[in-house]
């Protein structure tokens, strides 16, 4: 009796984390969440649940956290300016990487990843209609953004599965996507996506041409998250050096959007349903121009990487362990050793004096 009252303690418990995530993921339908600071200035607004403790680290770097949520209204607060560099692998994880090479065992880089979770997700003013189940027109931003990688001579895998219906369940049917294009030895996979708000907070100029700008989403609850985040954040500061503006910003929600699958795995929305696709797709373009070396990454990056990671850390781990179970096992033994040496150090001196006399009898008194 107790133990299968044990049993169903650990399923409502399990049930009540998979909820909390399923909600995490999902969209307000029709709605959206404003994000403002404490003077009422609006810093963002977004489509996406939102949780106390999500954080939004807009354009100029600016980073907010999530204090309180009043109905559609999130309430953030200023944690910091971030400095962000387009460079990877450096600080102790990058010297690591210099001393152990683990990117050695990897010849050549794979292919980019793109796949859409909300396959229906579609721009109104271009396809008429915010959802068109079966074949959205996220599905032509996603081709744009594919050939724009090809142009520059980088490998796409574009995976074009319909993940139908829009609903909490979307990203366990997407997760099986993710997953054969993860076999391919992806660079980088990205789940490619559009927002739900007013069309300004994603319409942009750039050359002369509308575009809409681009937001980065980050899941909070996933073993991947510190990886993913750097990787985001290259990505924003490798694409703001070419087009200051163009990256939105990052949203770090709570949940996973399958990104525990991989350290550079990223949730991008290229504008918002109220955009024409039109301007979508060349804000895709372009981002892939100013984006494409940190994407596709040094030869060896990408994947590889976690499990390389992972059996360092166990190497690690058991030496480590080995080391301290030895001593803990041996503290006698080290300290009879250390008699032992005292000990043969003092008896070799009379044996060494010994000799000393012997080989020199006149010298002694």
């Amino acid at each position: 009796m107790k133990r299968r009252f044990g049993w169903i303690l650990i399923i409502m418990a399990f049930s009540a984390v998979m909820a909390v995530n399923v909600r995490a993921e999902l969209e307000l339908d029709g709605e959206y969440m404003t994000l403002k600071d404490d003077g009422g200035r609006i810093i963002a607004r977004t489509a996406h649940q939102i949780s106390i403790g999500d954080e939004y680290l807009n354009s100029n770097n600016e980073l907010y956290r999530v204090e309180q949520v009043e109905g559609d209204t999130a309430l953030v607060k200023l944690v910091r300016k971030e400095r962000l560099t387009a460079e990877s692998g450096t600080g102790f994880r990058g010297l690591l990487n210099d001393l152990f090479n683990l990117r050695a065992e990897v010849k050549s880089k794979g292919p980019i990843g793109i796949y859409h979770t909300h396959s229906d997700e579609s721009y109104v003013p271009t396809d008429g209609k915010s959802s068109r189940k079966g074949s959205g027109g996220i599905i032509k931003v996603g081709e744009t953004l594919a050939k724009a990688l090809e142009k520059k001579g980088i490998p796409v895998v574009h995976d074009k599965s319909i993940h139908d219906p829009h609903d909490a369940l979307a990203y366990d049917r997407s997760r099986r996507t993710a997953a054969q294009i993860l076999k391919k030895g992806p660079s980088c996979i990205l789940d490619v996506h559009r927002d739900a708000v007013p069309r300004e907070e994603y319409s942009k100029i750039i050359n002369g041409q509308g575009v809409t700008k681009v937001q980065l989403v980050v899941g909070r609850e996933n073993p991947n998250f510190r990886a993913n985040n750097d990787f985001a954040k290259q990505v924003k500061a490798k694409v703001d050096q070419k087009y200051p503006g163009l990256i939105k910003g990052i949203f770090y929600g709570t949940g996973k959007y399958n990104q525990d699958l991989g350290p550079r795995t990223l949730l991008l929305e290229f504008g918002t349903h109220t955009n024409s696709r039109e301007s979508a797709e060349r804000g895709a373009a372009i981002f892939a121009e100013a984006a494409a070396d940190v994407l596709y990454g040094a030869a060896g990056a990408g994947f590889v990487n976690r499990g390389s990671w992972r059996s360092l850390f166990w190497v690690i781990a058991a030496v480590v362990g080995g080391i301290a179970l030895f001593m803990l096992l041996n503290r006698e033994g080290f300290k009879n050793i250390g008699k032992e040496f005292t000990g043969a150090v003092g008896e070799e001196r009379p044996e060494e004096e010994e000799k000393s006399s012997g080989n020199n009898p006149g010298e002694s008194s």
